[in-house]
């Protein structure tokens, strides 16, 4: 084997590894899922409100009401991906709400 190969084989194995490590985001491009979530203030920036639907992935939503902004809250929200805004938080993606509700 090569130092070339060797190298290569070395950055693939780090990659892969790396790549299964990231929280899982069931929030993709055009789609709008359903999500359980927990509402959660960030002190970042002068503050933001996010949705956690689980351990280390954060949605910033474009639009939660007044109601829901209680640090730990559990919902359920049907959102949908807005990669047309962006956020000074840059936690997560920014979400429209289309429905919300707390169990």
């Amino acid at each position: 084997m090569t130092h070339g190969s060797l190298a290569l084989a070395v950055v693939c194995a780090t990659a892969g590894a790396c790549a299964r490590a990231a929280p899982t985001d069931p929030l993709q491009a055009n789609t709008h899922p359903v999500v359980n979530a927990s509402v959660r203030f960030l002190n970042l920036e002068g503050g933001c409100w996010t949705l956690e639907p689980s351990p280390g992935v954060h949605y910033l939503p474009l639009n939660l009401p007044e109601q829901f902004r209680r640090d730990g809250l559990k919902v359920q929200a049907d959102l949908l991906r807005r990669d047309d805004y962006f956020s000074f938080c840059m936690v997560g993606p920014v979400v429209e709400i289309l429905s919300i509700r707390s169990p």
